[in-house]
């Protein structure tokens, strides 16, 4: 399997890039045998190690940064992905406002992303992930366990546009061994090959384990309620009546105060401030990609006011809707 994330750039211009098999100073989580491919930045050193394995392609990436950064990331095809947080603090959006998700200490999840590009924001220090992109061949019946995985292969199975999070899960003494043994086994032949995919099965299986008994103790864990209410913004944000407080309030069974704690939380925002951005995303697609009048795309992202929509817009990019889709279109025909 090819790799599917790529790095595109950094704020800072690469002026040193190499490829070596000596293990940078600043890598904490080499993974055997496989060389190192340095991207040297004035502000960031970018080291990454990646190998493609029979349905899967697993990507290190070690970051060490003398300063804050932002790092863009692409999503090349449509994935599911084993995450692993090893190292570091970390926010990733998308579209410079939406906020997908952050961590600061060690965790993993299960995720799904289609094509698309990220803004990873880093803070001053080292930091480390593991990637590990899977084939369709890896999805299995969710029978037994939690319906949060049903939601998620029904939203993987159907092509969604977003990206998708299940919850974080501390990355335990078991977990670490079984990172080991996926970063420390030498790769000769067939068998050490399926071997590692033993192994990814494990950190699979453990993952919904951790994920199946968290929820028999707290079936509603604030983090699960987060996703549930980005998933449903995500497929009602274009009709204003759904998306009011008192109606999500009701629909989740939640105070004015739980919704606002679990949207600052999950989404580090207001629930006003992600819909909001959702709907300035949307409109972006619309107005590049159809020939919809901005009345027209002003009732399709949910506003009701044209005049409304139209003030935001500017506010956020400079530009009325109208000029902003001369400009763009003028600038990809040259």
């Amino acid at each position: 399997m090819n790799e599917i994330v790529i790095i595109e750039s950094c704020e800072e211009e690469i002026y040193e890039s190499k490829i070596t098999k000596h293990k940078p100073q600043h890598c904490k989580f080499p993974v055997l045998r496989l060389p190192w491919y340095v991207f040297q930045h004035t502000e960031v050193i970018i080291s990454k190690q990646s190998r493609n394995l029979m349905g899967a392609n697993m990507q290190l990436f070690e970051f060490d940064a003398k300063k804050a950064a932002v790092i863009n990331f692409k999503i090349v095809k449509a994935s599911t992905f084993l995450f692993f947080h090893l190292r570091g603090n970390a926010a990733y959006y998308i579209n410079k406002n939406i906020l997908i998700t952050k961590m600061a200490k060690p965790t993993f999840y299960l995720t799904y992303s289609p094509e698309i590009q990220f803004k990873m924001k880093i803070s001053r220090g080292h930091h480390a992930i593991l990637a590990i992109a899977l084939e369709e061949i890896w999805s299995f019946t969710t029978d037994e366990l939690s319906p949060i995985f049903d939601d998620f292969y029904a939203s993987m199975l159907n092509g969604s546009d977003q990206p998708i999070v299940l919850p974080h899960k501390r990355i335990t003494k078991e977990v670490w061994s079984i990172l080991g043994r996926l970063r420390l086994t030498a790769v000769r032949n067939i068998e050490d090959n399926i071997g590692l995919l033993k192994q990814i099965s494990l950190c699979l299986s453990t993952y919904y384990r951790y994920v199946v008994e968290d929820n028999k103790n707290n079936p509603e864990s604030e983090e699960i309620i987060g996703e549930r209410i980005r998933r449903y913004l995500q497929d009602h944000y274009m009709f204003e009546d759904e998306c009011r407080l008192n109606i999500i309030q009701r629909k989740f069974n939640l105070s004015e105060w739980q919704l606002r704690k679990i949207a600052k939380n999950v989404f580090g925002s207001s629930i006003g401030q992600y819909l909001n951005n959702l709907r300035l995303e949307k409109s972006i697609q619309l107005l590049l990609e159809t020939d919809l009048t901005v009345n027209e795309i002003t009732v399709r992202i949910g506003y009701t006011s044209p005049t409304t929509f139209s003030n935001y817009f500017r506010n956020k990019t400079g530009y009325s809707p109208t000029t902003f889709r001369k400009k763009s279109k003028k600038a990809i025909q040259n």
